[in-house]
């Protein structure tokens, strides 16, 4: 990123620098520990201002709130949650009535004021950043101020809103988000970023002019964050993942927003849970940590408690079937790369556990969630094309990509593969044909359904962890074209991944 231009004399200055991450390799045991400290949420180069610990810079959460204070962004003060096992939330048979915090769909809320004219001590409410737009008359004349603005906030809801919204059966971050914009100059400064660099990914522009909309959107969140009294709402939130976003689909992620989305979510644990933009939005984190856990092999930094209590365990849409797979996946990376002294291997016990889950999700789920039409040997070899998988709707190709995901893990992670002598070696066969199967399926899925974007993506994760699987040549070359036709298509780079499948394949 490049230096937004403003002196850093403030506390920010004095914490940790952001350090490089481990790369991508292939998904094995090892001992070494691939987890490193968190660092700060924002990273300039030129002058990098690390962040505090989100917790350190909140202090505790805010009680002193206004009379419309939005009653969704309490905290849940009902009776206990109980423990709740990861097969009873995929099922959701537990009765949420009476253990469920209130869910509201409601506008942000905002803590107290202070005097806009006190300049000696600046608040992100006195800030226009972080303000609600004061005008009697909004309108998005009022907010888009060129022709190039407007294609690129038009740009963003029609060609990258899907992406996250994928989960969403309310589509919050399509229909919510935009307006949200015209009230949160950061929140429209983070979409006009995220677009203007999707823009020229696809050549539809011919240079990234994403920079300067991000430099303003984090000098907002730096002012912010120095602010102690300051209470953290969604948008904030919102404003971290569209930069994350716009982090990751660029040549170099260095997943400097990547913390700051854990740091929030592990902070405010209710938002999960909360309903809303909030709880859509924690979702969206959490596939997004999914991907660094899984491409990087680190142990997961994000707190998966703050999910088991979220709608989607007594919801039955696609998109609350879709979730459950995802929060499965998300348990099985967090138990497989948790434990380093036992060279990231699960014990016999929680692999049971954790496939029996996974059945359990695929057993019970709807007859309706499925293919609408499936070879009963797809997979089971590489004939030169991936299997026709095509879906009813986009949410079911990715909730079913998930469970083979969850497949594919406790295949790698199996006891059985850990087998010595001539039964190990016929128990490592059979896994990596299991592994191999399963990885067609992943991308069949992806090309069979290539019109939602967000499919794409699971089959480019999986080869750059578990690409080594993939011995024959001719499935090789057919693993190169589908991440070219991945990078062509929704501008998602793969230069990196196709590097690192080729390194594996050549050792």
């Amino acid at each position: 990123m490049l230096d937004v231009g403003f002196e850093t004399n403030s506390p920010v200055d004095s914490l940790l620098p952001f350090h490089q991450r481990n790369s991508s390799q292939t998904l094995h045991r090892s001992d070494s520990n691939t987890s490193q400290d968190l660092s700060g949420i924002i990273d300039l180069h030129a002058h990098p201002p690390s962040l505090p610990p989100i917790a350190d810079a909140l202090g505790t959460t805010p009680t002193n709130r206004d009379a419309n204070s939005d009653a969704a962004s309490q905290p849940y003060s009902g009776p206990p949650f109980e423990k709740a096992d990861s097969a009873t939330l995929l099922r959701a048979s537990v009765d949420w009535s009476i253990i469920s915090p209130h869910h509201k769909h409601s506008s942000p809320s905002l803590s107290q004021r202070r005097s806009p004219n006190n300049v000696n001590h600046i608040s992100p409410f006195s800030n226009s950043a972080f303000s609600p737009n004061s005008s009697l008359s909004l309108s998005w004349p009022a907010t888009i101020k060129t022709p190039f603005e407007a294609s690129l906030f038009q740009h963003y809801i029609v060609a990258c809103s899907d992406w996250v919204d994928v989960c969403d059966s309310r589509h919050h971050f399509t229909r919510e988000v935009p307006k949200r914009a015209a009230h949160f100059p950061v929140i429209l400064n983070a979409i006009l970023g995220l677009a203007s660099r999707h823009m020229w990914l696809i050549g539809k522009v011919d240079e990234d002019r994403s920079q300067p909309y991000v430099n303003q959107c984090l000098q907002s969140l730096i002012v912010a964050l120095e602010d102690p009294l300051a209470h953290w709402d969604e948008n904030f939130l919102v404003a971290v993942i569209l930069l994350r976003l716009h982090e990751e689909i660029g040549e170099d992620d260095e997943q400097c927003h990547h913390f700051g989305t854990a740091r929030i979510l592990n902070s405010i644990s209710s938002f999960a849970a909360d309903g809303g933009l909030r709880e859509s939005a924690s979702w969206v984190s959490l596939r997004q940590h999914i991907y660094v856990s899984l491409t990087k092999q680190q142990p997961f930094d994000l707190s998966l408690d703050n999910y088991k209590h979220s709608c989607v365990f007594r919801e039955y849409d696609d998109e609350a079937w879709a979730n459950r797979i995802v929060y499965q996946f998300a348990l099985i990376l967090q138990n497989a790369f948790e434990d380093v002294e036992q060279a990231n291997t699960l014990s016999r016990e929680k692999w049971r556990e954790l496939n029996a889950d996974t059945d359990e999700w695929y057993r019970t789920k709807p007859w309706s969630f499925a293919p609408l039409y499936s070879d009963p040997k797809a997979g089971d070899a590489f004939d030169g094309s991936w299997p026709v998988l095509p879906t009813p709707q986009g949410v079911v190709a990715i909730g079913l990509q998930y469970y083979h995901l969850c497949k594919i893990l406790l295949t790698v992670y199996s006891p059985n593969a850990s087998l010595v002598g001539i039964a190990g070696v016929r128990a490592r066969k059979s896994t990596d044909a299991a592994i191999r199967k399963h990885i067609r399926i992943v991308i069949g899925y992806s090309v069979s359904n290539s019109h939602c974007s967000n499919v794409m993506f699971q089959g480019s994760h999986i080869l750059s962890a578990c690409g080594a699987y993939i011995v024959d040549k001719a499935e090789q070359q057919a693993c190169v074209e589908y991440l070219a036709c991945l990078q062509r298509m929704i501008g998602w780079r793969t230069n990196k991944v196709l590097a690192e499948v080729r390194e594996q394949w050549d050792d």
